[in-house]
């Protein structure tokens, strides 16, 4: 087929990104579709191979369990997850007037190199109370955006609602029409098309393997965290356990960034031997089932380095936000199946 002359692909490329800017607002809704078809694909395929009738049967089942077992408890959990984390910022900061956390304080000061810090801020009850200061203020503007900022995120408002029937609509196009999008794609993409299909596996089984592996991971070690928690006794498990789950999720950091510094809150409590079972727990199920679970998902041998795993993950953090823990990968992904056909030849 001869290449199309240089003044279309000039107006394609300008329409294109005049779309681009023009879809802006709904880029979250869309990515997030995007990645939830991607990392669902082989369920649909799973339906389709199976429901007998018009492929909307299976479309409609496949979004329908997605929103069921994943929409739905995401969003639930979430919305707890966020009323804990207000109502634990709040009473950090009423605890701080009181003065409750003075023997935290008084522990933290008896640090040599600590309180030669306070003597050169000019002793320790000015900078205590600098501090105390800080930190009340600090933890009062935490409750209030989070509380601000959820019911805005899961509340029935105009953007709100807009969104969700943005990313079911894409979703549902993405299902139902995926076959059709993907020898558009193969028709479009300037290699070869047995590059193209090659490209198409590889990425697939990159994305499988990293991402699908490593949320199914992080969400078991999140739960089996939980358990621990409740078990020694800690305040608000869901929280932590679901803070767990994420950290888990980040490589080189991992879920010991979590508990930690709750195995340490509990040290601080005198409750040494709950920080002990923590501690014992976290090592040795919190921290290894991922090992017995990822197993189950991995297929073939393809691998992300870890750094490339941390720097999708944070590099999509800080550029989509929330949705960048999921997007982030995914793009290393499809990075990784280029260079992989790339080097294949």
């Amino acid at each position: 087929m001869p290449s199309p002359p240089l003044a279309l692909r000039i107006l394609l490329l300008a329409t294109l990104a005049a779309v681009i800017w023009l879809v802006r607002p709904f880029l979250d809704a869309l990515l997030v579709a995007t990645v939830a078809a991607i990392l669902a694909w082989p369920l649909h395929l799973w339906l389709v191979q199976r429901v007998r009738g018009p492929r909307s049967i299976s479309t409609a089942l496949t979004v329908i369990l997605l929103t069921v077992g994943v929409v739905v408890p995401v969003g639930g959990l979430f919305w707890l997850v966020s009323r804990e984390l207000a109502a634990l910022a709040t009473q950090l900061a009423a605890e701080l007037d009181r003065g409750d956390l003075a023997s935290w304080g008084a522990a933290i000061t008896g640090v040599p190199l600590v309180q030669w810090l306070v003597d050169q801020a000019g002793g320790a009850p000015a900078l205590t109370e600098a501090l105390r200061t800080t930190a009340r203020d600090g933890l009062l503007g935490v409750a209030k955006d989070v509380g601000q900022y959820v019911p805005g995120f899961l509340g029935v408002t105009a953007r709100a609602l807009l969104d969700l029937c943005i990313f079911y609509l894409a979703l549902t196009t993405l299902f139902h029409r995926g076959a059709e999008l993907r020898a558009w794609a193969k028709r479009m993409i300037p290699l070869a098309e047995a590059h193209t299909t090659r490209l198409f596996e590889v990425f697939a089984e990159f994305a499988r393997n990293v991402v699908l592996a490593g949320v199914v991971a992080a969400m078991v070690q999140g739960a089996v965290a939980g358990v621990g928690y409740w078990l020694a006794g800690v305040d608000r498990p869901i929280l932590f356990a679901v803070l767990t789950g994420v950290l888990a999720f980040i490589p080189l950091v991992g879920s010991a960034v979590a508990w930690v510094p709750v195995a340490l809150l509990l040290l601080l409590q005198d409750r040494a031997g709950a920080a002990l079972f923590i501690t014992i727990w976290s090592i040795g199920l919190t921290g290894t089932v991922d090992n017995l679970v990822k197993p189950l998902i991995v297929r073939g041998r393809s691998d992300m380095p870890t750094l490339l795993v941390f720097l999708g993950v944070f590099g999509g953090l800080t550029t989509f936000g929330v949705i960048g823990l999921l997007v982030g990968p995914v793009l290393m992904a499809l990075l990784l199946a280029l260079l992989h056909i790339y080097e294949e030849g």
